[in-house]
């Protein structure tokens, strides 16, 4: 080799002797490489930026465009240093120390690693860019042969073995690029101390900056791979907000199945409560004409209009009592209440029910417990309950109530042998709004169930129902005691 120096050549860098064809394919491939690595470091630079600018929320997006910026201009060096622009020059000078820095600062950067205390500042914008103009100050009293930094590329390294340490994803790929670029950077700075001259392929490697390539390669995978799982975390998002939205369409059809089903009860209700006043009304007026047109005959029509009074009377209270049970406005004067006490003045207020119709009631009791609760309310509920298995019961039948209690709960059951109860009725007896069908009439008012049902819930108890079609039914209360 024949060495010479020159303003354009400070380091006294061998020159090669080859043919004049050898020179040209050499200087061809050189360009090819040198262009394909140049333009993937602009790409890249493009490619973070664009993702930067839609996704501004990933920080590590814009470092990687500042990275693989310097990397170009890095590139451009051998391209841009001929040229007498002063403040290209100087970009272009200081390209290699700051691509190093940057280096290290994006192995930080791309898994948000957090330095110890008040040096984390130093990864912030205003930390990088402090420390790159101080290296370009620190470069400026640094002689050239100092400035193979190879050795902070250490400091890359043992960040990316900390966030290996700490399972990031995608810290083993990049740990694996970066060793694969220190490797090519060494193997180009000890190849003169190992061998009398060196190759051309490791000149040929180190000006056309190719070892640049691997780690970069690597962080653009990552970026894919960190996109590519938002996109699946993002379908999988659509996929459970699809599925949300067609429950609650579903939840909204039946929602407003269920009010129109609603509204509907309420409408037949008020027609049956607009008929069961209106019938008596007529009664009453008829009464009053008879008694104007024969005032002798009053006593024979006292008795009607007394008992459609009270029928007027019963119907008003029980759509009052049932209104504030509904509203939770009932308020429930509770004290000790022995049931056995209780369904004793239950069951004699109801004989004269039952007599009257020919209905046999009978009463059994197996314990003596005492709940909390209001007893005038209970009595209520019970002499309903009661009351509505006589209606139902046909004359000469029986209404069997037994008292038995276990496991600090009270079991009250009132059994007939009346018409039974069809199966599609059974889960809307205690509706307000329903009426079951096909039974013959009598003097309730309809709400006795409900306003049952909403007695004993604010007794913390509940009410269950069996029943046999044309055999009979069953109401089985359950009530806690407290002893």
């Amino acid at each position: 080799t024949l060495e010479f120096e020159s303003k354009n050549n400070p380091y006294n860098q061998p020159i090669y002797l080859s043919t004049t064809n050898g020179v040209q394919n050499a200087v061809t491939s050189y360009y090819i490489v040198f262009a394909f690595n140049l333009g993937i470091t602009f790409l890249m630079t493009l490619y973070g930026a664009s993702l930067y600018y839609n996704k501004p929320s990933e920080k590590y997006l814009l470092w990687f465009a500042i990275y693989t910026g310097a990397l170009t201009i890095w590139s451009l060096s051998s391209l841009l240093l001929d040229l007498n622009w002063k403040i290209i020059r100087f970009f272009v000078s200081h390209a290699y120390g700051w691509c190093t820095l940057l280096d290290i600062v994006i192995c930080f950067k791309m898994f948000n690693t957090k330095l110890p205390g008040p040096l984390n500042k130093l990864l912030s914008k205003q930390g990088v860019i402090t420390m790159l103009v101080f290296w370009a100050i620190l470069e400026k009293l640094l002689p050239n042969t100092f400035r193979d930094y190879y050795f902070l590329f250490f400091l890359s390294v043992g960040a990316l073995m900390y966030a290996c340490a700490k399972h990031k994803k995608g810290a083993y790929m990049l740990l694996i690029g970066q060793t694969i670029s220190l490797g090519m950077r060494l193997v180009v700075l000890f190849a003169p101390y190992n061998t009398d001259h060196v190759s051309y392929l490791l000149r040929f490697m180190r000006y056309s900056k190719l070892f640049n390539i691997p780690f970069a390669i690597c962080c653009l995978f990552l970026i894919n791979h960190l996109f590519a799982e938002k996109f699946s975390e993002s379908e999988a998002l659509a996929s459970q907000l699809e599925q949300a939205n067609l429950m609650l369409e579903l939840k909204v059809d039946e929602r407003t199945k269920a009010l129109k089903e609603q509204q509907q009860q309420r409408n037949t209700f008020m027609m049956n409560i607009f008929h069961d006043l209106r019938t008596p009304l007529f009664v009453l007026k008829g009464c009053i004409e008879r008694v104007n047109a024969a005032p002798n005959n009053i006593n024979l029509e006292l008795p009607v209009i007394s008992e459609r009074l009270e029928f007027i009377e019963r119907l008003v209270e029980d759509l009052f009592l049932m209104a504030k049970l509904e509203d939770k406005k009932v308020i429930l004067e509770t004290e000790p209440v022995t049931l056995a006490n209780l369904l004793d003045k239950v069951i004699k207020a109801c004989l004269i029910v039952s007599e009257n119709k020919g209905v046999f009631l009978e009463y059994s009791r197996d314990a003596n417990c005492t709940a909390w609760g209001d007893e005038y309310r209970l009595e209520q509920a019970f002499q309903n309950l009661i009351i509505n298995a006589i209606y139902y019961t046909k004359p000469g039948g029986k209404v069997f109530v037994e008292l038995k209690s276990t496991n600090n709960m009270a079991y009250i059951t009132i059994t007939d042998t009346g018409v039974g109860i069809a199966p599609k009725d059974i889960d809307k007896i205690f509706n307000r709004y329903y009426k079951v069908s096909g039974i013959e009439k009598h003097q309730s008012t309809g709400l006795g169930l409900s306003i049952a049902q909403e007695i004993i819930k604010q007794h913390h108890g509940n009410i269950s129902v069996s029943s046999r079609l044309g055999k009979g039914t069953t109401f089985t209360v359950q009530l806690p005691i407290i002893y």
